[in-house]
């Protein structure tokens, strides 16, 4: 499994120029508030641990501009949610390892004949 992909200096740019509105002030794209001064984090919409293709290229969909205390880090907030999600799944692959012989490319039946 590859490393966590992170965004790049370009890609930043264009997520934070597609969160500007008319004004010129950022808005969390999560809850709308004006986060222009304050800091802000570029947040894989799907969380990256969850994420098994790693060869694909990044591009600004697959992120948003989110407040850190508003909607990123906050109690309850997006990276606490995912934090969830992703024990969970640890939890549902310990508990069901994906084993070859079951699930092998292009078979169509996990039972063997």
């Amino acid at each position: 499994m590859g490393g966590r992909r992170e965004f790049s200096r370009s890609q930043k740019v264009a997520m934070l120029k597609r969160a500007m509105d008319e004004r010129g002030c950022i808005r969390c794209e999560g809850c709308g508030l004006n986060v222009s001064g304050k800091v802000v984090e570029f947040d894989h919409i799907i969380p990256e641990a969850l994420i098994l293709d790693k060869t694909r290229e990044l591009s600004i969909e697959d992120g948003r501009v989110l407040g850190r205390d508003c909607c990123h880090r906050a109690p309850g907030a997006k990276t606490a949610r995912d934090l969830a999600a992703i024990a969970e799944a640890k939890r549902r692959e310990a508990r069901h390892p994906a084993s070859g012989r079951w699930f092998r490319a292009g078979s169509r039946s996990p039972h063997p004949r």
